[in-house]
């Protein structure tokens, strides 16, 4: 696993399987050096990055998101990330205590919220 600035961890599978056998993860490290993650394993440019992993037998398999990178959106209560140039969100894990933007105290578990100015 390598993480892109972002703080997400991009999970790479092997393609080349010599022997039939998946090569280790010290191989899968020293090829992302290569490319030019950092000794913490870290990356900037995704796309060059990724394009490089790939001519040395490894694909992007999936990406683990940061979960400390989630906010908590200050009028809906959802937890929220950013995905580009938009924000996804869905309900939070557990209860959740805001103030929305008509200045009302809100709690929301999981779906439902309920909002009250008192």
């Amino acid at each position: 696993m390598l993480s892109a600035a972002s703080a997400d961890t991009d999970v790479f599978r092997n393609t080349l399987r010599p022997g039939g056998h998946d090569r280790s993860m010290a191989a899968k490290l020293a090829d992302g050096r290569k490319c030019g993650a950092t000794r913490q394993n870290t990356f900037a440019d995704s796309p060059s990055f990724q394009a490089c992993m790939r001519s040395h037998g490894w694909v992007l398999d999936h990406v683990i998101q940061d979960r400390s990178a989630r906010f908590i959106d200050p009028d809906t209560g959802l937890s929220c990330y950013d995905q580009g140039g938009a924000s996804i969100c869905e309900p939070p894990q557990g209860t959740v205590k805001y103030t929305n933007r008509h200045g009302l105290n809100c709690t929301r578990t999981g779906a439902m919220s309920i909002c009250s100015n008192l």
